[in-house]
């Protein structure tokens, strides 16, 4: 009985622990560049549904479509930006590729964000 109570408590604490919901700040770095700039995100996750918004800071924010979470791995699109993002969340942080089609040009970018308290 013990052993039964410690796995689900375990398994919940698993699922807290992945929950994208939040305010997430950090860098973006263009792999055609020596510098990184500022990287910002307020993420709603409902299942394995995200909703949200994302851009450079908390001011210019664009929303984001096509967003789905599951086992970790986070990717959603910014249409408006020509933006694709593949990311996988550890606990307090999300880290991945995002890609960018501005008329044509493709470009690729790392991104790291922690959550904000």
């Amino acid at each position: 009985m013990m052993k039964s109570i410690a796995a689900l408590l375990l398994a919940a604490i698993g699922v807290l622990a992945s929950n994208a919901t939040g305010t997430w700040s950090g860098t973006i770095q263009y792999d055609d560049q020596d510098h990184s700039g500022p990287a910002h995100m307020v993420l709603k996750q409902e299942g394995e549904r995200i909703t949200g918004t994302a851009g450079p800071n908390a001011d210019n924010q664009f929303a984001i479509t096509e967003g789905k979470f599951a086992n970790g791995h986070l990717t959603f699109e910014i249409p408006t930006q020509g933006m694709k993002f593949d990311l996988k969340q550890e606990n307090d942080q999300i880290s991945g590729k995002v890609v960018r089609d501005h008329e044509g040009e493709i470009r690729t970018a790392t991104i790291h964000l922690k959550r904000q308290p």
